[in-house]
């Protein structure tokens, strides 16, 4: 039954997802001339988990009630003056409020990121399984989860991500971090153009101390670790971030082995396996001078290759329709690579284009490729005439560092970075201080000199 109620005894729900109403002017503004045409649910505030109101009407008078469903009309209705609004008194639980209050937002999709996330995280707590939740909401058990990851990180920052601009894609690339501190990190980076560098960096830190773990268990099988290099014969070199398998010489059984490990350095991390051999005799500060430069270029190497895979990323993700808007800039450059640089890698190619590579030998199977190939570029020419450009000029071999570690000009990625820029593409910090030469690791390869 619907009953006519003090606008002072109305209040918002204290649980409800939704934080901020919004600006309500234009909803004050219609209230004023039409009035409200649709009540609002409320329940009892004496108590909102059982719903049911004090035993004293008079009581209950005087404590008010809860809305369940009308937050915004409440809050409009306040500034248009009324004093009086028609509510519907239910008794519904606390698990059917918050249930309610979560579905009439979500319909209107008025809730924040961070909103629905709490939202699916107080129903978790009353009871729901993820399997429940998707069941009420119509949203997937995948994309509950994934709101649900957004709650474990840390509520400031979530806040501040979103008001830089953050969209559920970012959170959801979040999730390549499996540990949620560095989650946070990264977090921060949300809305700027380190975000997807800082992402990838943490993703490889990630994967390359998960094989450190794995290569020195693997390695204290059969050596030991040493620290002084003088007197042993160099075997290889392991890197984590290239892998974690380690091969067991054959005679480790009746040669001594040994090894050294990144411990603290500043640049790289690597692992070397020696065996004992003859003494060397060698100037120390050549040696070490020799070491730094190696450990420059390897760490060079690893943020060269971050850059050009952030790069391959955007161009695998750019759509047509943005290729067809630069097309004029992207077919100027095809011209310059058809007559500079004919030199695309047919392993990126097929990369880019989900296309199967054919077994060598296998002719069928090489004819059927080259048609996928035929076929995707005809259905979308102006993205793949721009993928063709792209893979034409690029490479993880493109580089701003020459062969002792030292900052040399490269007019090559200078004109991929302006034509990727063009088309939307945001060089990180990193990548700016690559190109331009103030990397600290090239600070470093100065102070060698």
């Amino acid at each position: 039954m619907i009953q006519n109620i003090e606008i002072s005894k109305l209040h918002n729900h204290p649980k409800n997802p939704r934080r901020d109403l919004g600006d309500l002017t234009e909803l004050a503004e219609s209230i004023k001339v039409n009035g409200i045409f649709q009540n609002l649910t409320v329940v009892p505030w004496f108590s909102i988990i059982t719903g049911v109101g004090a035993d004293d009407p008079k009581a209950q008078e005087e404590m008010g009630y809860y809305v369940v469903i009308g937050n915004r009309r409440l809050g409009a209705a306040k500034l248009a003056g009324l004093t009086e609004l028609p509510c519907v008194l239910s008794d519904m639980d606390e698990k059917t409020q918050q249930e309610t209050m979560l579905m009439e937002n979500m319909q209107r999709n008025d809730l924040t990121v961070w909103e629905q996330a709490q939202g699916f995280q107080m129903l978790l707590e009353l009871g729901d399984s993820i399997t429940d939740i998707s069941a009420r909401t119509g949203f997937s058990e995948t994309t509950v989860r994934r709101r649900l990851n957004i709650t474990k990180l840390n509520n400031k920052k979530v806040k501040e991500a979103v008001d830089r601009g953050a969209t559920l894609l970012d959170f959801i690339e979040l999730e390549r971090i499996q540990d949620v501190a560095l989650r946070n990190k990264v977090l921060e980076k949300i809305g700027t153009s380190n975000f997807k560098w800082e992402l990838q960096q943490a993703i490889e830190n990630e994967k390359c101390n998960a094989n450190k773990s794995l290569i020195e268990a693997s390695l204290k099988e059969f050596a030991t670790e040493i620290d002084n290099i003088n007197g042993f014969e160099y075997i290889t070199t392991y890197y984590p971030s290239q892998g974690n398998q380690v091969k067991k010489p054959e005679d480790a059984d009746t040669v001594e082995y040994f090894y050294t490990s990144p411990g603290n350095k500043s640049y790289v991390n690597y692992y070397t396996l020696y065996k004992k051999g003859q003494p060397r005799v060698v100037d120390t500060a050549t040696e070490e001078k020799r070491k730094k430069t190696e450990e420059l270029k390897v760490a060079l190497k690893e943020v060269t290759k971050r850059a050009y895979q952030l790069r391959l990323k955007f161009a695998k993700d750019i759509s047509n329709t943005k290729c067809k808007k630069n097309i004029g800039s992207i077919i100027k450059q095809s011209i310059k690579t058809i007559f500079d640089y004919p030199n695309v890698d047919i392993d990126d190619l097929a990369e880019l284009l989900d296309i199967t590579q054919p077994e060598d030998g296998n002719d069928d199977e090489e004819d059927a490729f080259e048609t996928s190939i035929y076929d995707r570029i005809s259905a979308q020419p102006e993205r793949h005439l721009f993928l063709v450009t792209y893979l034409a000029n690029d490479s993880e071999t493109e580089s701003y560092y020459n062969w002792n570690a030292q900052k040399v000009e490269n007019e090559v990625l200078d004109e991929i970075y302006a034509l990727l820029e063009e088309l939307g593409y945001e060089m990180s910090d990193e990548e700016k201080a690559l190109m331009n030469g103030t990397h600290e690791l090239f600070e470093n390869s100065e102070a060698e000199k």
